[in-house]
């Protein structure tokens, strides 16, 4: 055995900077699988994998070294936790813009007349609306062509800056349901002119009815909602990129904030 392989000195370092190398992927790993498009089923694992450890490779040099590096399984285990649970705090905010998207295609399809047509979205295995479907993939679209994926590549690198490793997760609490409620009134107000439009026609066509009544409601209201509803939504997305663009833009700061930043 060299001289080399024997100092224990070499060794204590490498092992400190595998663990540190370990502690960056799994706060890359959490923003990855929550991160749209990126983490889902679609997306091979072997890409996921790759593109995970060669942003931890590119991004270990620039990461603060912590004073204290865990030396013991369980120690390491519990830095892995509080690691992940900041980068799933990270995508979580950009799928959380995206959801709003989706939250305001689930009202118009129920105003419509679309709720009951329900399908199995392939990029999240689970059911969804027609129009949410739809807008959330113009949504993802806008994701990528805005290059809001560097941008949380560098929030991602400003993270460590407002929580440190081995600093557990400071979440602001109060920020995140601030959050939420705004991001839900988004959904509403994006789904307004359709809902709006529909409410007045169900109220001409009750009027109708009642100065009508040999009128067929039920066969007119259901054709005529669903091309009105459709014309105003195929209106609304001419406006989804202008409209979605500054949420987009602010969710790397709204990200950070969550951390304290």
């Amino acid at each position: 055995m060299t001289p080399t392989l024997a100092d224990s000195a070499m060794w204590a370092f490498t092992g400190a900077k595998a663990a540190l190398w370990v502690l960056v992927l799994t706060r890359i790993t959490g923003m990855l699988a929550a991160f749209p498009m990126l983490g889902s089923e679609q997306m091979p694992l072997q890409v996921r994998a790759a593109l995970g450890a060669m942003l931890a490779t590119v991004i270990l040099p620039v990461v603060p070294v912590p004073a204290a590096v865990p030396v013991g399984l369980p120690e390491l285990a519990g830095l892995m936790a509080s690691e992940l649970a900041i980068g799933l705090l990270l995508g979580t905010v950009v799928a959380w813009i995206l959801e709003a998207v989706a939250f305001a295609g689930t009202l118009m399809d129920t105003q419509m007349g679309f709720s009951f047509v329900q399908f199995i979205d392939p990029a999240s295995s689970q059911s969804a609306s027609v129009s949410g479907s739809l807008m959330m993939q113009i949504a993802v679209l806008l994701v990528f062509i805005t290059g809001l994926h560097h941008q949380m590549i560098l929030a991602l690198v400003d993270s460590y800056r407002v929580a440190p490793l081995g600093q557990g997760v400071p979440l602001n609490v109060l920020g995140l349901i601030s959050l939420l409620g705004q991001l839900l009134a988004k959904g509403f107000q994006l789904a307004f002119p359709v809902l709006a439009v529909l409410f007045l026609m169900d109220l001409v066509l009750g009027f109708s009815g009642k100065f009508m009544p040999q009128l067929q409601l039920l066969q007119l209201s259901f054709p005529l909602k669903i091309a009105v509803g459709m014309v105003v939504l195929g209106l609304l997305l001419r406006d989804l990129g202008p409209w979605l663009a500054p949420l987009l833009e602010k969710a790397p700061r709204l990200a950070l904030k969550l951390l304290g930043g």
